[in-house]
């Protein structure tokens, strides 16, 4: 029997589990270094009021109808590609006969002074709710009438964050009792443009929507500094208590520190070959790999379903498939808005966000199946109590 070891438990690593099920003659062994699964696409909701239960899935819940499949929790430290062995943070090592290392990104402050000491994430679920207990904290017993939000990083997640942010902290201040409560939302960009990897079109609608939202974009401008006080740009400086970092990400570590073992591009990439391969036993798959399109949800579960193929025609020593890059559909939500972009199609409006609600059914019921999939995402929608003991008075 084949052994097969998933380092990585995101939208590449459940999804090829899943594709495996299957496989009698093939044993799955799952590395990761924590209980639940992050629906990234969900994340900017649950920092505005919605449900974090849509946004963080329990593994064994995901894997449940998984008969192969062991899930271990820990994090990978070493690869041998040579002795084809894992080592885990614990000292126990587990050997394979397949490799996949889908580790995700990591954040990056780009070594800004007072960023990491001061600002909050929205990257997983721990950031959101240090994030959400933040809000509430910051105004409970204050009467400020203007608190100045700052999103950095004019991505699709900063994007998503700024243009709902200004109504979930406004709802907050209702519940705090702060008269005319008005939240400035500033949405900063070091770039000359908002959502810089989708065309300009897309763009120009999306900064249409947000100004008309009320949020402030700040282009071309580039940030210096961040004390408890403030944050300093090369277009001034916002007196801020509140920044929201969504800018910076680099690839995992794990695979710098063992260099010996990949090839990089100049953005810190794990070059892979036409079948995703960075070695012959080891693939590298989603937002690590080096092709076209990674970083998105969708292509990370396409590597997944193509690592699938790929091995089970190994295992039947059957002609292997070669991989090729898809041009991924991406939908960006916009307040109550979406935009579409497909090639050279761009649409926006709200009949936009029907496709975004189809998009999510799909993301879920990849790396669930369609029936865990509806149970969650059939309550997306529903606003998430706060644990907060004034709101709760």
């Amino acid at each position: 029997m084949k052994h097969l070891v998933i380092a990585g438990g995101g939208f590449a690593g459940i999804r090829l589990a899943r594709k495996l099920r299957k496989q009698k003659n093939l044993k799955i062994t799952l590395v990761n270094d924590s209980e639940d699964f992050r629906y990234s696409p969900a994340l900017y909701r649950a920092a505005t009021g919605f449900k974090v239960g849509a946004a963080r899935i329990p593994i064994e819940w995901m894997l449940i109808d998984v008969d192969n499949v062991n899930v271990v929790y820990k994090k990978i430290t070493k690869i041998n590609p040579t002795r084809k062995l894992i080592t885990l943070d614990d000292g126990h090592t587990l050997d394979y006969d397949y490799a996949v290392c889908a580790l995700g990104m990591v954040t990056t402050y780009f070594n800004i002074d007072g960023i990491a000491d001061h600002s909050f994430g929205v990257k997983s679920v721990d950031e959101i709710l240090e994030l959400k207990q933040h809000i509430h904290d910051n105004l409970a017993g204050k009467q400020h009438r203007i608190q100045n939000y700052v999103v950095i990083g004019a991505g699709p997640t900063g994007v998503e964050v700024a243009a709902t942010l200004g109504l979930y902290v406004q709802a907050v201040m209702e519940k705090h009792r702060i008269r005319n409560p008005r939240a400035q939302v500033f949405l900063v960009e070091a770039g000359p443009r908002i959502l810089p990897q989708m065309s300009e079109r897309a763009s120009k609608k999306t900064l249409t929507e947000l100004e008309r939202r009320g949020v402030t974009v700040l282009t071309n401008t580039v940030v210096n500094a961040e004390t408890s006080l403030k944050l300093k740009t090369s277009n001034g400086s916002i007196a801020t208590q509140n920044v929201i970092w969504t800018a910076g990400a680099a690839n995992n570590p794990f695979y710098r520190d063992n260099a010996q073992h990949f090839t990089f591009n100049e953005r810190g990439k794990v070059r892979v070959n036409n079948r995703l391969q960075a070695q012959s036993s080891v693939y590298v798959a989603g937002d690590n790999a080096d092709t076209r399109f990674s970083g998105l949800a969708l292509v990370a579960v396409w590597h997944a379903d193509f690592i699938a193929k790929d091995i089970k025609a190994r295992m039947a020593g059957k002609p292997r498939p070669t991989h090729a890059d898809a041009f991924p559909a991406q939908v960006v939500p916009v307040g109550k808005i979406s935009v579409f972009q497909y090639r050279g199609i761009t649409l926006g409006g709200r009949y936009m966000n029907l496709l975004r609600r189809v998009a999510d059914f799909v993301g879920y019921s990849d790396v669930l199946g369609p029936l865990k999939a509806l149970t969650i995402w059939q309550n997306t929608e529903r606003i998430e109590d706060e644990n907060c003991s004034f709101c709760r008075k």
